[in-house]
Order: structure tokens, then C-alpha cells, then sequence
């Protein structure tokens, strides 16, 4: 493997933290809106908190993948011979955005029934 194959999939990674982070942006505004009203639904705004906290979570581990690939393409073009390190680094980057994915999937499910409820549909 050489050393510039872990940063080529660092720009995929990077539209999905702007994706994140377009969700996050638009969720706390939704948020604000909420506690603005005079009417406030208590409920749905712990909800909506809960998911800003998931998604949060969920981009943490974004940043950690894309750490560990640079982090993995740094070692690699340091030290050529350090195949074990470089291997482990890049794993555990794809691990974590692996579970940043699986985090966001669980999120989009739920986003839904918590709209239908905010709806009261």
C-alpha cells in the first residue's frame, strides 16, 4: 500500500461532516424556533436535543476516521516498513467511520417518527 491511499478517502469523508454538520445547523435552528414560540412543546424540544446530541456523537467519530487515515498516511510515508502500524490505523479509521455511518442510519430512521410526532400526524 502506499502512503497517499488513506487521504485519497479523506473528501468522502469530508462531504459526509458537511452533510453532519448542515443537519446540526438546521436542527438547531428548528430548535430556536421552538423555544421562541409562546406555545412551547417541552417534549419535542428534549427530543430534538437528543438527536442534536446524537448527531454530534455521530461527527465526532467522523473527525476520528479522518485522524486516523492521515495519521495512517503520515506513518506509512515516514517509516515504508511499518506495515502492521499503518494497517491497524487504517482499520480503526474505517471502523470509526463506519460507526459514524451506522450512527447517522439509526438517526434518519428516528428522525421520522419524531417529525410525524412534532406533525402530530
Amino acid at each position: 500500500m502506499e502512503w497517499y491511499v488513506p487521504m485519497t478517502i479523506i473528501p468522502g469523508i469530508g462531504l459526509i461532516i458537511l452533510s453532519t454538520s448542515n443537519i446540526m445547523l438546521s436542527l438547531n435552528n428548528e430548535i430556536g424556533v421552538l423555544e421562541n414560540k409562546e406555545a412551547k412543546d417541552v417534549t419535542i424540544i428534549k427530543v430534538k436535543l437528543s438527536q442534536l446530541k446524537i448527531l454530534s456523537i455521530s461527527i465526532v467519530f467522523q473527525y476520528i476516521g479522518v485522524f486516523l487515515f492521515l495519521v495512517s498516511g503520515a506513518v506509512k510515508a515516514i517509516y515504508s516498513a511499518e506495515e502492521l502500524l499503518t494497517k491497524a490505523l487504517l482499520i480503526s479509521g474505517v471502523f470509526s467511520v463506519s460507526f459514524s455511518i451506522a450512527i447517522l442510519l439509526i438517526y434518519s430512521v428516528k428522525a421520522v417518527s419524531i417529525r410525524q410526532k412534532h406533525l402530530k400526524l
